[in-house]
């Protein structure tokens, strides 16, 4: 499945952008409206509010908490699924009429 193989590096990318966020908030803010606000006059002339920039540190840590927990579960799934590879051996069953 090409989603599961995309799985760790979107999640990487989680991680980057959620670090980029919480250590520099006023950095990502200005890389975000600059991308954001390209077809705008002057957006390098915004100033963010105090609450704006603790809000996005707070987000960056939210965002670097998912990103390792999905890392986390990517690496606990491929290990299921190399442990279920391993022991696919088959069943044998026996089944008796009933009388």
């Amino acid at each position: 499945m090409a989603i599961q193989k995309l799985l760790p590096v979107t999640y990487a990318w989680l991680v980057v952008q959620g670090l980029l966020a919480s250590l520099l908030p006023k950095q990502a803010i200005e890389l975000n409206s600059r991308l954001t606000l390209s077809g705008f006059e002057n957006p390098g002339d915004l100033e963010p509010k105090a609450w704006y920039v603790r809000a996005t540190r707070v987000a960056g840590v939210g965002m670097l908490t998912a990103g390792l927990a999905g890392l986390l579960s990517v690496s606990q799934l491929e290990d299921d699924d190399a442990e279920t590879a391993e022991s696919a051996d088959p069943i044998e069953v026996d089944i008796e009429p009933d009388d």
